[in-house]
Order: C-alpha cells, then sequence, then structure tokens
C-alpha cells in the first residue's frame, strides 16, 4: 500500500519560484516564496494562466480547476496569493499525473487510482509568526451540516462535531464489562481530526520542535537501535530534518508513545509541548489535545449505540484494514500492511477515516475498566483523570480481528509503550475555529 516517494514542500516551493523567475523574467533573488503573484509579481490573467501551466508540466501535476475539494478552494481563494500557496497545491497535487491540452486543458493523462480525498498534511516547518492569516484553523467550505477546517500547523483537515447526548458503551451479550452500562452522556461541541496523524505531519512537528533534545525523543518514539522494532521505524533523520521513509509519506504514524502523542497533540493546537507528560494543566485546562473516549467514541459511530461506524453489519475487507497478520509473517518497514490515512476507510458518520481498524489511536483518559459504571462517566464531557498504569486506546488495527474493532471497545497501555500498529489523532477546542 505505499506510495512513490513525494517532494518536500520545501522543494517545492524554490522550484515554483525557480520557475515564476523564469516564466515572469524577474531576477531568482527578488523572487521569494512569500511573494504575492498579483501584487508583488504584477502577474495579470494571462500571466497566471502560463505560470500555471508551466508550473503543471514542471512538476507533472493537473492543479484544480474548479475542483470541489475544500482544501483546494481554500488554498486557490486565499487573499494575497502567494508563491507559496501556489507550491502548496503542487504539494497536494502530486501523483494526479500531467494534463493534456487543447488551449488550456483538456482530460489529464491517466494515472493510477488515488483516494478520493486528497492527502492535505504537510511536511517541512510551522512558523506561526511568519502568517498574517490569523486564527489556527481555516474555515472549509463545504456541503452538509458538518462544519469542516483546516489546521494551519499542519494542515490536517479537522470536523467539527455537534454538541449532542451520546449513547455510549454496550450492553451487547458479547461486550465485556469494562463497556458497560450503556449509557448517555453530554458532550460539547468539539473538532477533531479527520484522519490520522501522518509521518508526514509528524516530521513537520520534529522540525518545528528541533530544541527537542535526545532524552526527550526517547521518549516519544522508537530510537533505540537495539529494540527490534526499529527497522519498521517510518521515520528517520536526514542532516539537519526528519523525514518519513520513501513510500510511507501517506501512513499513520506508528511506534509513537502516549507521551509522543501528546507532545503533537499540543504543538499541533499552538500550545506548549513541553507540557507533553500531562502532570499539569495549561490555563485553558487543556492538558492534552487527544480525544477522551466520549469524544473518539461518539466521533467514531455518532449519537447512538451501534456496533461498528457504519452500523451493525459486519466488517469487511472494504470497509476497514482488519487481520491482516498471519502467523509467522515478517515485515520490512515498507511492506506492513497499513492504509493512507486519507483512504476512505472505516469511516464514520462525520467523515473521519480509520474510526476502525487499521491503526489503534491513543485516547487521553486513563485506562480504567470499571470508570463506565461510575456516575462520573454519565456526567457531561467524562473523563477519567485518576492516574492509573495505562491510557486508552481505540479502533482495533490491522493486526487484529473484527471483534477489536467495534466502536465500544476499549483498553489500555503503559503511556510509555510503542506498537507497529498504534498511533493517534487529534481534537481541537471549539472556540479557537472562530
Amino acid at each position: 500500500m505505499a506510495t512513490g516517494p513525494h517532494l518536500r514542500i520545501e522543494e517545492v516551493e524554490q522550484k515554483v519560484c525557480d520557475i515564476a523567475s523564469e516564466q515572469l523574467g524577474i531576477p531568482r533573488q527578488k523572487v521569494s516564496p512569500g511573494s504575492r503573484i498579483v501584487q508583488d509579481l504584477q502577474c495579470d490573467s494571462l500571466d497566471l494562466v502560463e505560470l500555471f501551466m508551466s508550473v503543471e508540466d514542471a512538476f507533472e501535476v493537473t492543479l484544480p480547476d474548479g475542483s470541489p475539494d475544500p482544501v483546494f478552494k481554500a488554498v486557490f481563494t486565499r487573499p494575497g496569493f502567494r508563491l507559496a500557496d501556489l507550491a502548496e497545491l503542487v504539494y497536494l497535487a502530486q501523483g494526479t499525473g500531467k494534463p493534456e491540452r487543447d488551449g488550456w486543458r483538456r482530460a489529464r493523462v491517466a494515472t493510477a487510482a488515488t483516494a478520493t480525498i486528497p492527502f492535505t498534511q504537510l511536511d517541512g516547518r510551522w512558523e506561526p509568526g511568519s502568517t498574517e492569516r490569523p486564527g489556527l484553523f481555516e474555515p472549509l467550505k463545504a456541503p452538509g451540516p458538518i462544519r469542516p477546517y483546516r489546521r494551519r500547523s499542519d494542515g490536517m483537515r479537522c470536523l467539527r462535531i455537534p454538541s449532542a447526548a451520546v449513547e455510549l458503551g454496550s450492553d451487547a451479550p458479547e461486550a465485556p464489562d469494562d463497556e458497560r452500562p450503556r449509557r448517555v452522556a453530554e458532550i460539547d461541541s468539539f473538532l477533531i481530526d479527520a484522519e490520522p496523524v501522518s509521518t508526514t505531519a509528524y516530521c513537520r512537528f520534529l522540525n518545528s520542535a528541533d530544541e527537542a533534545d535526545p532524552a526527550v525523543l526517547a521518549d516519544w518514539f522508537v530510537l533505540d537501535p537495539e529494540d527490534d522494532r526499529i527497522e519498521h521505524m517510518l521515520i528517520t533523520k536526514c542532516g539537519p530534518d526528519w523525514r518519513p521513509r520513501p513510500g510511507t509519506e501517506r501512513w499513520p504514524m506508528i511506534l509513537v508513545s502516549w507521551y509522543g502523542a501528546n507532545a503533537y497533540s499540543l504543538w499541533a493546537n499552538g500550545r506548549d509541548w513541553r507540557s507533553y507528560r500531562g502532570e499539569g494543566e495549561l490555563g485553558d485546562g487543556q492538558e492534552s489535545f487527544l480525544p477522551s473516549e466520549a469524544q473518539w467514541e461518539y466521533a467514531a459511530r455518532g449519537d447512538r449505540s451501534r456496533t461498528y461506524p457504519w452500523g451493525d453489519e459486519p466488517c469487511t475487507p472494504d470497509r476497514l484494514v482488519f487481520g491482516q497478520h498471519r502467523r509467522g509473517a515478517t515485515y520490512r518497514a515498507e511492506t506492513l500492511p497499513m492504509a493512507d490515512v486519507n483512504a476512505e476507510l472505516g469511516m464514520s458518520p462525520f467523515g473521519l477515516h480509520h474510526m476502525a481498524g487499521n491503526i489503534w489511536q491513543w485516547c487521553r483518559d486513563w485506562y480504567d475498566g470499571a470508570f463506565p459504571a461510575r456516575p462520573e462517566a454519565s456526567l457531561p464531557n467524562p473523563l477519567n483523570r485518576t492516574p492509573g498504569t495505562a491510557r486508552s486506546e481505540r479502533g482495533g488495527s490491522w493486526v487484529g480481528p473484527a471483534s477489536l474493532c467495534r466502536s465500544s471497545f476499549r483498553r489500555g497501555r503503559p503511556p510509555h509503550a510503542r506498537g507497529r500498529c498504534l498511533g493517534f489523532r487529534c481534537i481541537g477546542l471549539a472556540s479557537d475555529a472562530r
């Protein structure tokens, strides 16, 4: 399921600047990613079309022309459209194939099948002070009642889940005791990542938090060369930068501890990642931007109890990635049987990807098998804050059977644990999305 290697966003930006300099006859030293195409480079409509065509030919991509995708629309319609914005469109369009033209555009050259939902997570570095655009979340325009956003820190699509009275847990005969009883709790509106965090985005975090010392990094993911799982680590240090292994750019970040997931969640939401161990609270009451178990379960299956995100019908390979491992099977990093984070699998009623199967996902709660039966589990926005020995995880994975992919299935691992089928996604505060 691996994809071919992609150019990094800095490489795309520099090449786009080279093309613009040559195309527009402007000295290269006067062209930068921050150059506004119309205001600074004095492009008219014809210049802009020619620039787009030159960029398409150079990168062998098809740039969106009236694309219905809300992320492409949001980037293309940004005020003061810059070369960096054009480069971001190219970065997102990699693999779409060079278009054939009669005049401006004809049907594009056929390419291999890709996910219906484009991959929008970014590499490079995030410098929050370098943008004039306020706000952490960029609103996207899309039909339907669920409001989409894009997080500026990492390019992640996020969906705003509405407040509701939500059924949690299960009373089904096969449900273990730690899912019982089925109960109802009020959950406030929140944002949640549409996809698990990818290797690409995690490397962006590491490159942005480059002051983290080796001891901290060892707290976050597998680094010990004596650990036999090191061969399955999907990211590697290349000079000063962290990068995904070629072909795994769209895979979920795995072998990451709860601490490493929590650090990312804080950074992605514009908070100080140094509070990643969750031992103190931030000023806004948030010590973590990982979903609570209640938020995760609601986002996975909606406000009514059902077995899987799609309902009570059984698991099939066209719905999710599960049960892939066979006894004695061995893997190289690039042959781990995982799906891209943007593959339309394990889809929830809200449009979230991989809310069943592919990878387990860390949650914010301390795991306690008895918590659902306690009164506080039915209070608004339930969250088990009582420290224990394990943090919760949800969702099932490519390794195990379908029964572990049920939306109410619970289990926990020590927060320092890392697994080849364990990753995460983040939440955001509704108040941060204006």
